[in-house]
């Protein structure tokens, strides 16, 4: 069964354990594709860069998580996108595909990733 295309800004769910988690933890959880679709399409590359979403502590927000309402790229809750916690995930470990985020939340994460990389510093 041939996979369909990934492209940034779809969600997918993947085999992960968050950082602070104990071993043997890992479950399915969803991700943000990341890396540009040319990258993406590369079948010599094996990975792909993308961040965590999580439903938890969603009242703490950092300054490199970007909120998603309930139903945004098909996620039946509230959830955050962990930007800090951005990797790379070998392409054939992507499972399901959930969805896709709107242009106006993929414009808020771009302005997120241009100040968490320091491409962009804040003034004085």
């Amino acid at each position: 069964m041939q996979r369909e295309s990934i492209r940034r800004g779809d969600v997918f769910r993947v085999a992960y354990v968050f950082p602070h988690e104990e071993e043997g933890t890992e479950k399915q959880r969803p991700v943000l594709i990341l890396e540009t679709d040319e990258d993406n399409q590369n079948l010599h590359y094996p990975l792909v860069q993308a961040a965590p979403i999580t439903t938890q502590k969603t009242s703490r927000i950092y300054a490199q998580d970007v909120m998603l309402p309930a139903g945004e790229a098909n996620l039946p809750r509230t959830s955050k996108i962990l930007l800090g916690l951005t990797q790379p995930f070998l392409k054939i470990r992507l499972g399901q595909k959930v969805g896709h985020i709107s242009f106006s939340k993929m414009r808020e994460v771009d302005i997120k990733l241009l100040r968490l990389f320091g491409f962009v510093a804040k003034r004085p």
